[in-house]
């Protein structure tokens, strides 16, 4: 799909997991709160092959490259270790060449897989009812790789090979979740999740460097576009956004209620990233408990007042209102199940006043 023609004005929808276990109950909170952009589950309740470290892993862990879901780590002392990961790429080359079965070994364990696997038996038996947009997500490189380490504990983002296969392993998953969700028929949103790249420019991680985090993300990213998706990226922090803006991200989705200083400090750049067609997804509705205290007016009204503040400092209001999405700030798989229900009933009711 070419992002040009895609206008979301405010259009709604989920930043990924839901504090259930069972995966229709949270399909039936996803299409009740963000009907036109529906997002599949996230259950990390469920366990490891579930949780956001492990769920995106299957084809390193098939392939030895990575131990058990439980406690993911790169098995380099393996005596086999060579030939593991002559398995690992032998497969990637075999995927990114068009093997359908090589590719399908990207995709989710069984386990891991129940919240997408529900949203799929959904569409077909349903059809994509009233969605003019389907959203699926994934774990992101730089947040995995300081996670995911070797036996020395040392993060695997560090080692050139292991962050290599880590970055394919995600490209290709981001492919296959694509291409499954593109057969509805609707424009697919991927997203990375990839709250890690907050720590770029900070003094805590000197060593981390833009040009390889761009490349890194951009490598996830041609897995999508090769599929027709739509590339989005997510970091519930701030950050330096220009890291984002100079990627192939076309659909920027930060947290706007607590860290909207660090997108005003770069209204300039939003701006350039806007006018050649990039969309900002606002993460208005907040996902602590201080969503006990707002309503959907008085979330309106800080949105408002957020996009004013951007006009003012040059960003061009028209571009702006058509290309702005709304979300949750995060992910509401760690919260208490009523407040999860509140946010998403936020975020359907902000929907219905902008």
């Amino acid at each position: 799909m070419l992002i040009e023609s895609f206008k979301p004005h405010f259009l709604a929808t989920g930043v990924g997991s839901i504090p259930l276990t069972n995966g229709d109950d949270a399909l039936e909170l996803i299409w009740k709160s963000v009907p036109l952009a529906p997002h599949w589950p996230q259950l990390p309740r469920l366990g490891a092959e579930s949780s956001f470290v492990g769920q995106y892993l299957n084809a390193l862990i098939e392939t030895g490259v990575i131990g058990e879901a439980e406690d993911p780590k790169f098995q380099v002392e393996a005596t086999d270790w060579v030939e593991r990961m002559t398995v690992f790429y032998t497969q990637y080359l075999e995927a990114i060449e068009g093997n359908q079965q090589a590719l399908e070994r990207f995709g989710f364990s069984s386990q891991g897989g129940e919240g997408f696997e529900v949203f799929c038996r959904n569409l077909e038996h349903y059809g994509t009812r009233d969605a003019i947009m389907l959203k699926g997500q994934l774990s992101g490189s730089l947040t995995l790789g300081m996670q995911i380490t070797d036996k020395n504990r040392r993060a695997s983002y560090y080692d050139d090979t292991l962050r290599d296969m880590l970055v394919k392993n995600l490209a290709m998953h981001a492919e296959w979740q694509t291409k499954r969700l593109s057969q509805f028929g609707l424009p697919v949103l991927m997203t990375i999740d990839d709250p890690g790249l907050y720590g770029f420019g900070a003094s805590t991680h000197i060593t981390l460097k833009r040009e390889q985090l761009i490349e890194d993300l951009n490598a996830i990213i041609d897995g999508i576009l090769r599929q027709g998706g739509i590339a989005g990226v997510h970091v519930c922090a701030g950050m330096d956004w220009t890291l984002l803006f100079d990627s192939k991200v076309q659909v920027v989705n930060f947290d706007a209620y607590d860290y909207m200083q660090s997108m005003m400090a770069l209204a300039k750049p939003l701006n350039i990233f806007l006018t050649r067609g990039g969309i900002l997804s606002w993460g208005i509705v907040p996902t602590n408990p201080i969503a006990w205290e707002e309503t959907a007016q008085s979330l309106k009204s800080r949105l408002e007042n957020n996009i004013e503040e951007l006009v003012k400092r040059g960003v061009d209001e028209s571009l702006l209102r058509q290309q702005s999405m709304l979300t949750p700030s995060c992910g509401t798989g760690t919260l208490p199940k009523e407040l999860a229900e509140y946010v998403y009933k936020l975020i359907r009711e902000l929907r219905g006043l902008v």
